[in-house]
């Protein structure tokens, strides 16, 4: 596998996943035992687990579309730095519709193995995320 192949397979995969709400996307390009090492808290493990994490956030912002700002990649590993943007307009994480519109910036990297994303490692910057649903204020 060659960088620009995983780098490829990333961003495919982000695209298809958060831009087209493609979830079947998530079966073509991760491992079925992919490891989450920052799972979103209750996220269940393997590709079911982000198939259903992902499936909450499109049923909390069903327009939510991410912009790619950088990609780097070294070997397996593939480093994804986007921007969420997005409608609060259904339940997420208890917290109701709040009709608030959602920017924030979420950093990934991903490990590829044979065409599949086997790890994801993510940093989001959930303060932000969790003020413009009305969650937290500061």
């Amino acid at each position: 596998m060659t960088t620009k192949m995983n780098k490829k397979i990333c961003i495919d995969f982000l695209n298809e996943v958060h831009n087209n709400d493609n979830l079947n996307a998530i079966d073509t390009y991760l491992d079925k035992n992919v490891f989450s090492h920052d799972p979103f808290p209750g996220q269940a493990p393997g590709s079911e687990g982000v198939k259903d994490t992902m499936r909450k956030f499109r049923e909390a912002f069903p327009d939510k579309k991410i912009l790619i700002h950088d990609v780097i990649a070294e070997g397996d590993k593939v480093m994804v730095k986007f921007a969420a943007q997005g409608t609060h307009l259904g339940e997420f994480s208890g917290i109701p519709a709040s009709g608030n519109t959602i920017n924030y910036e979420e950093v990934v990297i991903l490990r590829v193995k044979e065409e599949k994303i086997v790890e994801h490692w993510a940093v989001a910057d959930a303060l932000t995320l969790m003020q413009q649903v009305g969650a937290i204020r500061l």
